[in-house]
């Protein structure tokens, strides 16, 4: 049952489209989620969730994941009814032709694929070379720019349509893991802690941050309006336990082996410290992501907002970033919340972060 229960949450987020700047659908589920277990919800201008648990506790923690996704948007509609599109966020186009994909449109989703010029066609020089994006195209089946423009007009978004579904063992593929199973685990630490809200010092604030993709720019206002004391971001990172990866650049990190700490220039010494005693004291396993410079997650502009916040940076493994099927362990994803859930209620006013 418990399973079904992880499942089902992470699947509705997975469902719900959130391509960076277009995440209203998904934090229709947070806003949702948080107010069962909150003091306060509310939402930002920028269009970032902030809940909050216990306000009024010290020191200020934040727990944030970003919420949008990877998506398109339609730019061109061409005379046969092929809509070209242009990337929200970083794609490899390599990973594109033949992607089935929604279109997000005012009356619903639309179905589409991504075409491509097929191999019987392409002159020898152009076989074996990825295809551009500017190369490629949604078909909606239209027959006609105007019927085309008036299904999905310039400006509509689509994402990826792949759904969640169970591999084997506990591990589960989907596109946008990258960052919905981050998000569901500081929603599952708010519910955690809120069952045992008596022991919590600390003012909990969870936040679920728009635009990660596109900048890092919905964790820069969310930290602003909080002014957390320390923040510690849950998001996801590569493995280095299928082919073709290198241990020498990436470390030794591998799906089912537990969250990845970060340990380098955009975490706060103490911050880790506190971290690593956490897991240690829950008994849980974790692993160890030497990033000496930028993180390219949500802490390298978190950790210099306002005056400075000490930052903490966890990873749950991922396999196959920003394609259509991202892997992660449900295993990991639960021990990150564990983890969190025992950080958060360790705290209290007189801990020490200065480094």
């Amino acid at each position: 049952m418990e399973e079904e229960s992880h499942l089902s949450l992470l699947e509705e987020l997975i469902e719900r489209p959130s391509p960076s700047g277009f995440e209203q659908p998904v934090q229709e589920v947070v806003r949702r989620e948080c107010a069962r277990y909150a003091d306060q919800v509310t939402t930002d201008g920028h269009g970032n969730v902030i809940a909050a648990l216990r306000p009024e506790g010290r020191p200020r923690l934040m727990l944030t994941a970003h919420c949008d996704e990877l998506g398109l948007m339609v730019r061109y509609i061409d005379e046969q009814g092929f809509l070209y599109f242009a990337p929200i966020g970083s794609f490899d186009p390599a990973t594109l032709p033949g992607e089935r994909v929604l279109l997000h449109t005012a009356s619903g989703p639309v179905p589409g694929v991504i075409g491509v010029k097929p191999i019987h066609l392409q002159e020898e020089e152009e076989r074996g070379k990825a295809p551009s994006l500017k190369q490629l195209w949604i078909d909606i089946g239209a027959s006609s720019k105007k019927e085309a423009e008036e299904i999905a007009p310039p400006g509509t978004v689509a994402t990826r349509a792949a759904r969640l579904q169970p591999l084997r063992g506990r591990l589960v593929t989907a596109r946008g893991l990258d960052d919905k199973a981050g998000l569901y685990a500081v929603l599952e630490t708010l519910r955690q802690v809120s069952a045992q809200r008596e022991q919590l010092q600390a003012a909990l604030y969870v936040v679920s941050a728009v635009q990660e993709e596109i900048g890092f720019r919905g964790v820069r206002t969310s930290a602003y309006k909080v002014q957390p004391e320390l923040a510690i971001v849950v998001d996801v990172m590569p493995t280095a336990d299928h082919p073709q990866t290198s241990k020498q650049e990436i470390g030794d990190v591998r799906l089912g082996a537990g969250p990845a700490l970060t340990i380098g220039a955009h975490v706060n010494p103490r911050v880790y410290e506190l971290l690593v005693q956490a897991a240690r004291e829950a008994g849980l396993r974790y692993q160890l992501d030497p990033t000496p410079g930028r993180t390219s997650t949500d802490v390298d502009l978190l950790q210099v907002s306002r005056s400075g916040v000490a930052t903490g940076l966890v990873n749950i493994p991922c396999r196959y970033l920003h394609t259509g099927s991202e892997v992660v362990s449900l295993e990991d994803v639960e021990a990150t919340a564990t983890l969190l859930t025992r950080f958060a209620l360790a705290l209290n006013a007189e801990v020490n972060l200065i480094p």
